[in-house]
């Protein structure tokens, strides 16, 4: 599968996306302030109501590369946070999405599920599910939000570099 022009995935779909949003912009990544990430995967979750919606941010859709084949768990699956609530294959990278919140499944974004690089696309309005939470206020706690992503986000890009799991 061709990869996405990096140039042209960052400066049409993800601006777009994020008009109007109080935006952290480190180099070429943008994250929003207002969502929760989880640490380990760049797994994002927006809190809407009593829902959350989850996706994988702007920079670990770059790291993992064009993203090819997706699995998650059926509406009405129960997921618990920090553990595997689905799958990611790319060129680069095959492995587990791993929940930053416990809950119900109430939907899947199957639009997504269809065609997987949507993500790469616009990676905050091509979620991948929406959950029914069961333990809120506690499961936020430990996610990155707000003033700490920035610090985060610098830490993680020179941490892949110095893997070289991102280049220039």
């Amino acid at each position: 599968m061709a990869s996405v022009d990096r140039e042209e995935r960052l400066d049409k779909p993800v601006l777009s996306e994020l008009e109007g949003m109080d935006v952290i912009e480190v180099e070429r990544w943008k994250l929003p302030k207002n969502l929760y990430y989880r640490r380990e995967d760049h797994i994002w979750a927006r809190v809407e109501g009593n829902l959350v919606r989850l996706g994988l941010d702007d920079f670990g859709q770059t790291a993992a590369g064009t993203i090819m084949y997706i699995k998650t768990f059926p509406p009405g699956r129960e997921i618990r946070k920090d553990h595997t609530f689905g799958t990611l294959e790319s060129g680069k990278y095959v492995g587990p999405m791993k929940a930053p919140v416990s809950g119900r499944v109430v939907e899947v974004n199957q639009e997504v599920l269809k065609k997987p690089r949507l993500i790469n696309e616009s990676p905050y309005e091509n979620w991948v599910m929406l959950v029914e939470p069961s333990h809120l206020e506690e499961d936020l706690k430990d996610l990155v939000h707000g003033d700490e992503i920035e610090e985060w986000l610098r830490a993680e890009i020179a941490e892949y570099r110095r893997k070289e799991w991102i280049k220039d």
